[in-house]
């Protein structure tokens, strides 16, 4: 059974979750962690040749406007803590027909991953798409709990023009993707064409379709 949704306005909910994000290259509203706080990028950010070396989400605007973005990225981080926060995120995001978890920061924890499937579950009518370098905790999530079918799961590669693959312990799961980073090297899978649209997603939505297996990102 559906819970019934506590909050009847969306500043309730916001006092709870911290908020929902928005970046002028997605075609809807994104969720953000501290970039600081990411389990693997956090090791990835000091390794040479790293998709995570020069992290886009701690330099730019993120670092430019630090001062307002950190705080709230940090009670995002606090409010996963907070049992009414899928009820808060099921508030928040609506009917949005499509949604981004963590345009900054990664999954914290198997529990933080099946609070984002309640979600997606609750909003059946919303796509939603999770990238993510956490491979073991999607894989422990797994042991119990499957991904909705609103949710598409990318696993991230670790390093720059590195091929698309997927841990072994995930294969044959659905909605369970990859992607890539590349900087001149073609890599297989839909190349993604934001470098071509202002940097903007424009009308595609490669990255929340489950039939593309792998989308590769231009080094940035």
């Amino acid at each position: 059974m559906i819970p019934i949704q506590l909050f009847k306005t969306k500043k309730e909910a916001l006092a709870i979750s911290g908020g929902c994000t928005k970046t002028t290259k997605m075609p809807s509203e994104s969720y953000s962690l501290p970039a600081k706080e990411c389990i693997t990028g956090s090791k990835l950010v000091n390794v040479k040749g790293s998709v995570c070396e020069g992290c886009y989400a701690l330099k730019g605007n993120y670092h430019r406007f630090a001062k307002t973005i950190e705080p709230l990225q940090y009670k995002r981080l606090e409010s996963l803590k907070n049992p009414l926060w899928v009820d808060a995120m099921v508030k928040l995001i609506g009917n949005k027909p499509y949604f981004r978890w963590h345009d900054s920061g990664d999954l914290q924890s198997v529990e933080h991953l099946s609070k984002i499937a309640q979600v997606a579950r609750r909003l059946d009518k919303t796509l939603f798409w999770l990238p993510t370098r956490e491979a073991n905790i999607v894989k422990d999530f797994l042991k119990t709990e499957s991904i909705p079918v609103n949710l598409i799961v990318r696993i991230s590669s670790m390093f720059i023009d590195q091929p698309a693959k997927l841990p072994r312990s995930l294969k044959g799961y659905a909605n369970v993707l990859t992607s890539t980073v590349h900087s001149q090297k073609e890599l297989t899978g839909f190349k993604c064409l934001a470098p071509k649209q202002q940097g903007k997603c424009g009308s595609c939505r490669a990255c929340w379709d489950n039939k593309v297996t792998n989308v590769s990102y231009l080094a940035h």
